[in-house]
């Protein structure tokens, strides 16, 4: 009795193998209902994250089901905040979310072409970054006057000047100076001019300092803006070797 009863649970395994990799049927252990895309076990009715939320998933009737990417719904198209966000599955071959290229500042977000102010530099917004495009001033008035760079402007004996301090890297400055095309006098014996504010010299940090060169044409913008798509490649995807 205990040899047929051995030899039935055996012959019920190798069906059991047998059907598995027939159909590429994964046994799970007990209390796995699915399992996540890291081969983690899920419990059925399970929603979860990956990727700092990113990727939204649920276990559904022991099936691994795609819901979407972060706010929005897999197959949907939203605009919010004035951008584009897209989230769609590619067959059973990849995922992908995409948002509009932009810049943000300040936590505003800044569509590409459009220009923005940060403090003395404006700034124009790229789909691979920014790239600083001239400098602010204020005159007599003081309103604030835009200076592109390779610009000056004179206010009254003060010259303001926005220009490149360096070409390699590219390096912009913002600076003043008694202008030279008038004879100012200071005489030694009465102290400092009163008339002249102090020098000014503003320089873009060193860290948003920048490199433009046609061989490294994806590194000359400063880019520290997160990614704008993301995809996530399915097991359907590998070829076989």
């Amino acid at each position: 009795m205990s040899i047929f009863l051995l030899f039935s649970i055996l012959i019920i395994i190798n069906l059991r193998l047998a059907n598995s990799e027939q159909f590429d049927i994964e046994l799970l252990p007990e209390n796995c209902d699915c399992r996540d895309y890291y081969g983690k076990c899920r419990k059925n009715g399970e929603k979860w994250v990956d990727d700092e939320g990113i990727w939204k998933y649920e276990c559904d009737q022991k099936n691994t089901r795609f819901l979407g990417c972060e706010e929005i719904r897999v197959g949907e198209n939203r605009t919010i905040d004035g951008l584009w966000y897209s989230c769609e599955q590619v067959q059973d071959i990849k995922l992908k979310y995409s948002i509009e290229p932009h810049c943000t500042n300040n936590e505003q977000k800044i569509r590409v072409g459009e220009e923005y102010r940060d403090g003395t530099f404006q700034w124009l917004c790229l789909s691979t970054g920014k790239w600083i495009t001239g400098c602010y001033y204020s005159n007599e008035t003081q309103s604030d006057i835009l200076l592109r760079v390779g610009e000056s402007a004179y206010n009254g004996l003060i010259q303001h000047v926005c220009e490149k301090r360096q070409e390699y890297p590219a390096i912009v400055q913002y600076f003043t100076q008694v202008r030279k095309d008038v004879d100012v006098k200071h005489p030694t014996n009465k102290g400092a001019n009163r008339n002249f504010p102090e020098p000014i010299q503003k320089i873009i940090n060193d860290d948003e300092n920048v490199r433009w060169l046609h061989k490294s044409a994806n590194f000359f913008i400063k880019n520290d803006e997160k990614p704008r798509e993301f995809v996530r490649y399915l097991e359907k995807s590998r070829k076989p070797l």
